[in-house]
């Protein structure tokens, strides 16, 4: 599969991430929201890697982002890591998710993945199939974009500090 676009997005989130540091002066709100993101990236990347594993060995594919999503899990690693810590950690996840990909066929692009995806209250927001490809378009053209842009207007939020 093509990750071209995927990987450029996780260039240009890791590098807002950069940005930012364990000594940045932030407001303490800007702080849990970039610290809660990374935590969640890291949390999301791993379970769509579980999904590409799957799809790459023609098992069932399920995508849940309910630890991704979890004030518990978020807060145990955000306790655990620094903000440097938590930037690796949303690389490392990151380029497994991709290399995944490239190994997987441009017809793994087609296959299907039933996703069930949680808001931050734990609610249901989706619980549908998609097509994998579609997820992989919508993590590089929207989601990971987003959360950079977030990252970036924290980063600036700390030189105005």
């Amino acid at each position: 599969m093509d990750t071209k676009e995927l990987f450029r997005a996780y260039q240009e989130l890791l590098a807002a991430a950069e940005g930012i540091t364990d000594d940045s002066l932030l407001a303490e709100s800007d702080r849990a929201q970039v610290d809660w993101t990374l935590a969640h990236i890291a949390l999301s990347d791993r379970a769509l890697a579980g999904a590409g594993r799957a799809v790459l060995a023609s098992r069932e594919a399920r995508l849940d982002n309910a630890q991704a999503m979890s004030k518990s899990e978020i807060g145990r690693i955000i306790c655990s890591t620094t903000h440097g810590e938590r930037a690796e950690m949303v690389r490392r996840n990151a380029m497994e998710l991709v290399d995944l990909l490239d190994l997987s066929p441009d017809e793994a692009a087609g296959a299907t993945v039933r996703a069930c995806l949680v808001n931050r209250e734990g609610a249901v927001v989706f619980d549908d199939d998609l097509k994998w490809g579609d997820l992989i378009r919508m993590r590089a053209e929207e989601h990971i974009p987003g959360h950079t842009a977030a990252l970036r207007s924290w980063a600036r939020a700390q030189i105005r500090g």
